[in-house]
């Protein structure tokens, strides 16, 4: 098992986005623009599919999250998830593992409907979009094997060590 490019990029992305609002932290929200700004993922074709405009979700984002000036690029590397956004990515790994799969955007996507008490949870919500819908649309583009197994603690460190440099969780 092992994250998808795709997710990696989106979580590249998020960090950007984190700067391009001016926070210096990566939030839920800031989940949800990496994956607009990835454009051509398992999410955003999901997306499309439910006919969510990506430009309005990104500019009802901003309207949420944006501060006035962005942070410099130069401190890229002092940009952290913060916890709801880290349990977010995480919700995302063991909805892989629920499927079967690696991890990969939908599966972002689908934890990102799930988080209780997330404003970005809730707009998908009131958009029509929940975990549910997302499975079934996961199950059907999947070409994971049906059991797949669950992954060694190792392979569990190495998948959450993006999240968490310098410890292992899984012992």
């Amino acid at each position: 098992m092992r994250l998808t490019d795709e997710l990696i990029t989106i979580f590249d992305y998020s960090r950007d986005e984190a700067m391009r609002t001016g926070c210096r932290s990566i939030a839920p929200e800031h989940l949800l623009l990496g994956i607009l700004r990835h454009g051509s993922s398992s999410a955003m074709d999901f997306l499309s599919r439910a006919g969510l405009d990506p430009a309005k979700l990104k500019s009802d984002i901003d309207a949420r999250v944006f501060h006035e000036s962005g942070i410099p690029y130069g401190e890229q590397d002092s940009i952290a998830f913060t916890r709801s956004a880290l349990n977010i990515s995480n919700m995302a790994i063991m909805e892989a593992i629920r499927e079967g799969g690696d991890p990969a955007a939908v599966h972002l996507l689908a934890a990102l409907c799930d988080a209780p008490g997330e404003w970005c949870g809730e707009y998908l919500r009131s958009h029509g979009l929940g975990i549910r819908v997302i499975r079934e649309y996961a199950k059907k583009s999947s070409t994971a094997p049906e059991n797949a197994g669950l992954p060694s603690s190792e392979e569990l460190n190495r998948l959450l060590s993006i999240f968490y440099p310098a410890k292992e969780v899984f012992s």
